[in-house]
């Protein structure tokens, strides 16, 4: 499983705004570079990975006690300021930084600047603001890995892929080798430097999806046996048998296509706080506050809503810009409802190895979270959890039921 499935949505269109703005160059720019920056830091690491006292001090860095990554992957924006170069966990950043690039960190600096388009001291800033973000995804997998060794072995054949990602007067910089000047072009061109939203699209090529690829996501979790009730909207997603990087151009909706699926006209609903949304009458939001707005309707675990207009990259939780209409109205919603919480749910159908779509199902419930969170709703309101091909709500035998039982789904826990 890649890990930029998860961290894929925390970059957000809105995040690479508050950097150009911080740093004073292009947001086109900022992104250019941050696409540079991630395959060099990688490719160190595992060039370095047969060296024992980097792999020693790294794994230093990645257990010490200031890197909490579970607050850093929350607040991402956080490190996009000039107060991250002197708070404790942009110190380890520095010293992490140090430690990789040693008295090549100016010259590489200058190398990503003019490969980005803009100025070297920009580039020093997105690194310190990089590095964290590394460390913390570092320490996350190393927990599911059993320790920073084992991952590093786990990833040691994704050197060579990432080699290709790194523009070449890069790589000549740091004597790294591996061809990348030719790949370093066709890498660019896939980063959608304009395309707003909130999902992140911008970076679907980011180069963690080869470096981090095969930890898993589905420990430390609680299992409330949600068994949905309501009609699915969901999806015909494919499930690998093995958890597999996705093809670029071809994306899978999790959407009205199900048949049986009528989600009626769309229409304008207003909310508390002059909340105005324009909604299908049978879709996830219409219902959604329905429940929140009946008195009635007590929050219980039995009680779920299926999305019906999401998208996602073919066998991966990358979500499609297509999905951010649905995903934004889902923040507006809870925006206008301060005191509702949610809990997003992954479910897949019985197809294929049942870790790998237990790993896919949290992967894409993690994914609609920090998309949800993009855009602009405290994490603390939400929770996701994968389910795998648990708690079928199809016939597994038909290509139907399967895809009803590929869904992502959300219930209120708090209301």
């Amino acid at each position: 499983m890649n890990i930029m499935d998860f961290v894929k949505p925390y970059l957000t269109d809105a995040l690479m705004q508050k950097a150009s703005g911080w740093l004073g160059e292009s947001q086109s720019g900022v992104g250019k570079a941050v696409s540079a920056i991630l395959p060099t830091i990688m490719s160190l690491i595992l060039s370095k990975s047969n060296n024992k006292g980097f792999v020693d001090s790294l794994s230093g860095m990645v257990g010490d006690s200031r890197l909490d990554h579970s607050s850093i992957l929350n607040n991402i924006g956080s490190l996009f300021n000039n107060d991250n170069a002197t708070s404790p966990v942009g110190q380890l950043g520095s010293s992490f930084l140090g430690g990789l690039f040693g008295d090549k960190l100016s010259s590489v600096s200058s190398a990503i600047g003019q490969h980005a388009g803009i100025g070297s001291g920009a580039v020093s800033k997105l690194l310190g603001a990089v590095a964290p973000m590394v460390l913390a995804l570092l320490s996350k997998q190393s927990a599911a890995s059993g320790g920073l060794s084992a991952l590093l072995g786990l990833l040691g054949g994704q050197k060579a892929s990432l080699l290709s990602m790194v523009p070449g007067a890069i790589s000549s910089v740091l004597g790294l080798g591996g061809g990348a000047a030719t790949a370093a072009s066709s890498f660019a061109a896939n980063v959608r430097e304009t395309e707003p939203e909130s999902s992140g699209g911008w970076l679907w090529v980011l180069p963690l999806v080869a470096a981090l690829g095969f930890a898993g996501w589905y420990f430390t979790r609680s299992h409330d046996a949600p068994a949905p009730t309501l009609p699915a909207a969901s999806a015909p997603v494919v499930t690998p048998a093995e958890p597999v990087a996705p093809p670029a151009a071809v994306v899978e909706p999790i959407a009205a296509t199900v048949p049986g699926i009528d989600l009626g006209a769309f229409g304008e609903r207003m909310l508390p706080g002059d909340v105005k949304l324009n909604i299908p009458a049978n879709g996830i939001e219409s219902r959604l506050i329905a429940f929140i707005e009946d008195a009635s309707q007590m929050v219980d675990t039995e009680t779920w809503f299926d999305f019906d207009r999401i998208y996602f990259e073919t066998g991966s939780s990358t979500l499609t810009a297509q999905s951010s209409e649905q995903v934004n109205n889902i923040g507006m919603i809870l925006k206008a409802f301060p005191n509702v919480q949610l809990k997003i749910g992954g479910y897949t159908d019985n197809t294929g190895v049942v870790d790998a779509n237990l790993t896919l199902s949290q992967s894409r419930a993690e994914s609609v979270m920090a998309a949800v969170v993009g855009s602009g709703v405290d994490a603390s309101r939400l929770k996701a959890e994968g389910y795998g091909d648990q708690f079928p709500i199809g016939d597994n035998a038909t290509e139907e039921g399967r895809a009803k039982n590929r869904r992502v789904s959300v219930r209120v826990t708090a209301k």
